[in-house]
């Protein structure tokens, strides 16, 4: 179901919006339930005959709580780090586990946005998305969101 942020079920509520830096005129909402995690991107709608909210479209990534906490140390302790480092093995740039019980695969990318920065691929493999017509849901963030947008602090928060 994809959820409006002006209208969450009662278990949810928005725990941040940050500017999606990846995108001009993007806004990334951050929802939470106490199972579950929301990223909710609205972008302006170029097209006037499909909007998901009043002049938006709307896309949306779920995955487990608990997967914040193993999204931030596989970022700073695998992904970011060298194998001397304690990073992953020179060449893996990825990183596929099951985390509460859904398969999630955090990918090492060097173009993600319009300004082609380096970032990360988040997949749910447990969720078909609803948005399209895929057995997967997926959300890219770029290094700059991670540290200057705020989102590593939001995800440690939670």
């Amino acid at each position: 179901m994809l959820l409006q942020t002006s209208n969450l079920p009662t278990d949810y509520k928005v725990i941040a919006e940050l500017n999606y830096v990846l995108y001009e005129k993007q806004r990334l909402f951050i929802a939470a339930s106490s199972s579950d995690v929301v990223f909710i991107i609205k972008t302006p709608s170029p097209y006037p005959n499909h909007e998901d909210e009043p002049g938006l479209l709307v896309f949306q990534t779920e995955f487990p709580k608990a997967a914040a906490a193993w999204i931030v140390d596989t970022i700073e302790s695998r992904l970011w780090r060298s194998a001397a480092e304690g990073g992953e093995p020179s060449g893996k740039n990825s990183v596929r586990e099951q985390v509460a019980g859904e398969t999630l695969t955090l990918r090492r990318t060097m173009a993600v946005g319009d300004d082609r920065d380096k970032g990360f691929i988040l997949i749910n493999s447990s969720r078909k998305s609803v948005n399209f017509d895929e057995d997967f849901q997926e959300i890219e963030f770029s290094d700059r969101l991670l540290k200057e947008g705020g989102l590593l602090d939001v995800l440690r928060r939670l």
